[in-house]
């Protein structure tokens, strides 16, 4: 093999192995750019080893790889694997078998009066540009469908897929040693036959993607309506509470007067213990009703009474430590959303568990240049985390400000930590 080509496959791998995984980090919503060079290595050894000795096989030896390395080392479920894999190595198999025969069929029918090696070099290169720019409009129109965990739908996706891989790579010999031989014998209807299995497979695997991403699309939507649904109900029940809750403080409001008059009454006739006493049940009927909350922020002041209250009301014990520093510049609505989604969903959890042990703790500690927002509440079976709605609107305020959601569910005790930086602040980790 000249060495230009050779070079040029080692160039061209390589590459393709930067935005594959660059691709497949992003469906999965991973952070794992530091694994990004020790991927790069192993894929561009491969490929030397490859095109020197012209080894056989390796492409089925390349998926276990990546996804071992990716459950191993990135952490990442195998359930969110599949689909992002089954999409690149299909598409990396009709780049291969659209090369190997162009290729074959421009060195058996054309009469090249220069080097073949141009040839193969132009071929590839096209045949890449597209599929990067395939990966590009998958990743832009598809990846919000393709970040679901693994569902019923996307197996229409997979299995078709994975038929379409065997039947390419074993009906063009993409994986054999004598491949390129078996290709040079293809005559004209033969390779063009092949080009136009090739282009309909690949035209039925895009629209089998626009498919099942519209059938997810359509889910999520469905989920979310009757998610909105019961928020609107929890929302009607959280008012009528709330109006009980000012009718009872309307009502201590009134009376106030007349506790007044009592407890001058017994200081006047010296009546000190008795007058203790009644102070006592009148500021612990008093905290019933209120919650103190002062975070620095009004706006989150008032939301944190109202959601505390009602979690009071709902007979859940309430500790608060909530403290915005001034310099913290977040916007009220961010702060919002992040608040309530956690503590709606503490409360609704906590609604789950016997009143005993009904227990929800919020806080906030600073650290460096960021804020932490942390929440712990009980649960009633600690079960593997589905991120629903809620969950993904703390994620998105969470990298809108540098930072990142942690979240555990373990022995009873559900644990959210979130993390923000202020976009006026250099922020480091």
């Amino acid at each position: 093999m000249p060495v230009t080509l050779y070079l040029w496959w080692m160039v061209s791998n390589g590459i393709l192995a930067y935005f594959s995984i660059d691709f497949f980090l992003s469906i999965t919503q991973t952070d794992g750019k530091k694994h990004i060079p020790i991927l790069l290595a192993v894929t561009i050894v491969l490929t030397a080893a490859v095109t020197r000795w012209q080894i056989p096989g390796t492409f089925w030896l390349e998926i276990p790889l990546w996804m071992v390395y990716a459950v191993v080392f990135i952490k990442i479920r195998w359930t969110d694997l599949l689909a992002p894999m089954s999409i690149l190595f299909t598409l990396r198999t009709f780049a291969e078998g659209f090369t190997a025969v162009l290729t074959a069929y421009a060195a058996a029918h054309w009469n090249l009066p220069f080097d073949g090696t141009l040839v193969q070099i132009v071929l590839s290169l096209s045949l890449d540009i597209l599929f990067l720019l395939l990966l590009v409009w998958i990743q832009k129109r598809v990846a919000f469908s393709l970040q679901n965990s693994i569902s019923p739908y996307l197996y229409a996706l997979l299995l078709p897929g994975a038929l379409m891989v065997l039947t390419i790579r074993y009906g063009l010999r993409l994986d054999s040693p004598s491949f390129a031989q078996y290709l040079f014998s293809f005559r004209r209807d033969g390779s063009f036959t092949a080009l136009l299995l090739l282009s309909g497979a690949a035209v039925v695997f895009f629209i089998m993607i626009e498919i099942v991403c519209k059938v997810i699309r359509l889910t999520e939507q469905e989920t979310a309506v009757a998610l909105l649904t019961r928020q609107l109900a929890a929302q009607q029940t959280y008012l009528e509470e709330a109006k009980t809750r000012d009718a009872q403080y309307s009502a201590f409001q009134h009376d106030i007067k007349n506790h007044l008059l009592v407890l001058s009454g017994l200081i006047q006739e010296a009546k000190y213990g008795a007058a203790e006493q009644y102070a006592v049940a009148l500021q612990a009927g008093c905290s019933s009703l209120t919650i103190p909350v002062s975070t620095g922020n009004l706006i989150l002041d008032t939301l944190l009474k109202e959601k505390l209250g009602h979690a009071r009301y709902c007979e859940i014990r309430v500790d608060c430590s909530v403290q915005i520093p001034p310099h913290f510049h977040i916007e009220d609505l961010d702060l919002c959303v992040v608040f309530s989604n956690i503590l709606d969903n503490a409360i609704t959890a906590c609604m789950q568990v016997e009143q005993s042990k009904r227990v929800l703790s919020i806080t906030t500690k600073v650290r460096a240049n960021f804020l932490v927002i942390e929440s712990t509440n009980s649960v009633a079976v600690s079960r593997p985390i589905e991120k629903g709605i809620g969950l993904r609107n703390i994620e998105a305020i969470s990298r809108k400000y540098q930072g990142i959601t942690e979240i555990e569910n373990t022995d009873g005790t559900f644990r959210i930590s979130v993390l923000l930086c202020t976009p006026k602040q250099e922020c480091h980790a």
